[in-house]
């Protein structure tokens, strides 16, 4: 194998080993996962983890990470960006959406249940979620009400609370029922118009907060 393409297949190595982590966490719980059971799962040598991760907290941040990233970059680029010449409830909707969809798929409820389940006996695993994941997505939405509250649009003085709720808002019920098992994921349909209904209702209390 060349140069060229031992580091072509390193990412992709790399996200085989995470998925193959994240199988094993969920079969047998943080503390019941060792480094050995993952590189068996994902079918490679020790040495070729060690490679890619430290160590078993390392390859959980991967995976927070995966999540992150799929919710918190498309953020970060809207709140970087000017509302000028943009809806507000339409940036609003984007943030919902992106939230609600990492954070109810499959991948994303698996991630929860294992956090909630080992965050008692190992609340850095709890912290590190908050941390590394929602607490990213809050900060890009406190952003974009930021902007807005300078430029009339609505009334927020604490962006940052805004955002929390917000996020609340957005994910507490669908999410509860789903962690439960007692609904199946909603239709594309279905989800659109639950997140409008709660951009809708947010805007109209932030409107009158003025």
């Amino acid at each position: 194998m060349t140069t060229r393409e031992r580091q072509r297949r390193g990412p992709i190595r790399r996200e085989q080993i995470a998925a193959a982590a994240l199988t094993v966490l969920l079969d047998s719980g943080y503390a019941g996962t060792s480094i050995r059971a993952i590189a068996k799962e994902a079918g490679c040598s020790l040495e070729t983890l060690y490679r890619h991760f430290e160590n078993k907290e390392a390859l959980f941040l991967e995976l927070v990470n995966s999540l992150r990233r799929r919710i918190v970059e498309p953020l970060r680029q809207a709140a970087a960006a000017p509302l000028t010449g943009r809806d507000l409830k339409e940036v609003l909707t984007h943030a919902g959406t992106l939230l609600y969809d990492v954070l109810t798929s499959a991948e994303g409820l698996k991630m929860q249940r294992l956090t909630f389940a080992e965050s008692g006996r190992f609340p850095e695993l709890g912290r590190l979620v908050y941390d590394e994941g929602i607490s990213h997505f809050d900060d890009a939405v406190a952003a974009i009400l930021s902007d807005a509250a300078k430029r009339g649009l609505l009334e927020c003085p604490d962006p940052h609370e805004a955002a929390r709720m917000f996020s609340g808002m957005i994910l507490f019920d669908p999410r509860e029922r789903l962690l439960l098992g007692i609904e199946q994921p909603p239709s594309r349909g279905d989800r659109a118009e639950y997140v409008e209904k709660v951009v809708t209702f947010f805007l109209r209390g932030a409107a009158r907060a003025g």
